[in-house]
């Protein structure tokens, strides 16, 4: 028999006149000289907590960054930003950018579930990455980011979520500088039932959060398959909701190619170059072609031949990216930049006027494509997708 893939989870949540101040915007969507100017500027933001080895050049090892995101989760729970930890429950959170609104299931995915492989990824990624994030979660006690899923539309899952929303006013709602409006509610005990029931026996698709799913299976398998680590924590999306960008590319250097040499070895790789006018638009109009920007010119790459089956960022990767300039997917010393799309072109080429190197924009991968591939068990190179509106960090502490 199939384990339930939702379960109640036990949480903790901030208050509403903290909300606002305290849950992160999304990291991608900011710079690092942005994330470090919000943390500055405000010792509650939860990107204190989250931080990254080697976002804060000040911090030399990833022990002492461990060290100081467990000492700015202290300084939020002394100031009194989290309820107590309410009864198990599940609830509904709401993103909304604009007229796009998205609605998940806020739950617990017991690990059976995913060792059953109805958990499907559709991206490679970064082990030595997926073990700092692990060592980082068993440090700190907590996870704070729900890793986004997608699960197929089901008609009367919408009908229980609409009729909770149309009848319950959030206890959460706020919004920040990012102008993306936040809204939690609390799913009755009678409709929680109802929803455990109708997703018992549904498979998902890591939306976003490849990395987080990794770190805690790592962390679950260190800690012999024990029931304390026994459970993902998720927000379940209906994936007719959400919205695919790309993620674009940044080599910081040449790999020692001169301009008219770089031009020839990705000719050779069997692609067409063409360079673009200033007055057309450099973002790619369809898959199976990228642009391409480095010396102040934009250029349209398009392969001569390509396989159905072939997706963007594996073409670029396997064709341009490892051969020409000498990138590895997996290990990719820091050379290799991503950059979501929705942050626009105008970024990518700012960067790369200010510091070099060359920069390729790709086209979304479309959601069927991205079906197809995780259910045949095949997967994309990392960062090959961005969905938005993100997931926020810091609205949950779930303790593990």
């Amino acid at each position: 028999m199939a384990s339930n893939l939702l379960q109640r989870v036990e949480a903790q949540l901030v208050r509403q006149e903290w909300a606002e101040r305290v849950v992160s915007p999304a990291y991608d969507t900011l710079r690092p000289h942005q994330r470090y100017e919000l943390m500055e500027r405000d010792p509650y933001v939860f990107l204190h907590v989250t931080r990254s080895f080697g976002d804060d050049q000040r911090q030399v090892t990833p022990e002492e960054v461990s060290a100081s995101n467990a000492e700015a989760l202290s300084r939020l729970l002394a100031a009194g930003v989290y309820e107590e930890a309410r009864e198990p429950s599940l609830y509904l959170y709401q993103l909304q950018s604009g007229d796009h609104e998205q609605t998940a299931i806020i739950g617990d995915v017991p690990f059976p579930a995913v060792k059953e492989g109805r958990i499907l990824p559709h991206e490679r990624t970064h082990p030595h990455r997926s073990l700092h994030l692990a060592d980082h979660l068993e440090k700190i006690g907590v996870h704070s980011s729900p890793v986004a899923l997608g699960y197929e539309d089901d008609a009367e899952v919408a009908s229980v979520i609409s009729a909770i929303q149309n009848h319950a006013t959030p206890f959460l709602d706020f919004q920040r500088e990012d102008l993306i409006t936040q809204k939690i509610w609390s799913v009755p005990e009678q409709d929680a039932n109802v929803l455990l029931t109708l997703m018992h026996d549904k498979q998902a698709y890591v939306v976003d959060g490849h990395h987080r799913v990794s770190a805690a299976t790592e962390m679950w398998k260190r800690n012999g398959e024990s029931e304390k680590y026994g459970q993902l924590f998720a927000a379940l999306f209906p994936l007719g909701e959400l919205k695919i960008s790309a993620f674009h590319r940044r080599v910081t250097d040449m790999a020692g190619h001169s301009l008219d040499s770089l031009y020839q070895e990705i000719a050779a790789q069997d692609f067409t170059i063409l360079p673009l006018d200033r007055s057309e638009n450099p973002r790619p109009a369809a898959c199976g072609e990228f642009s391409m920007y480095v010396d102040h010119q934009w250029t349209v790459i398009k392969p001569s031949r390509m396989h159905p089956s072939e997706i963007d960022s594996g073409l670029l990767q396997k064709r341009i990216l490892e051969p020409v300039f000498n990138i590895d997917e997996i290990e990719s010393d820091n050379r290799l930049h991503y950059l979501p799309g929705d942050a626009g072109l105008s970024h990518l080429v700012e960067l790369t006027d200010r510091e070099g190197g060359v920069a390729f924009a790709l086209h979304p991968v479309p959601m069927t494509q991205l079906l197809s591939v995780a259910n045949r068990g095949m997967t994309f190179p990392p960062k090959s997708t961005y969905f938005q509106p993100k997931v926020r960090s810091g609205i949950f502490l779930v303790r593990r």
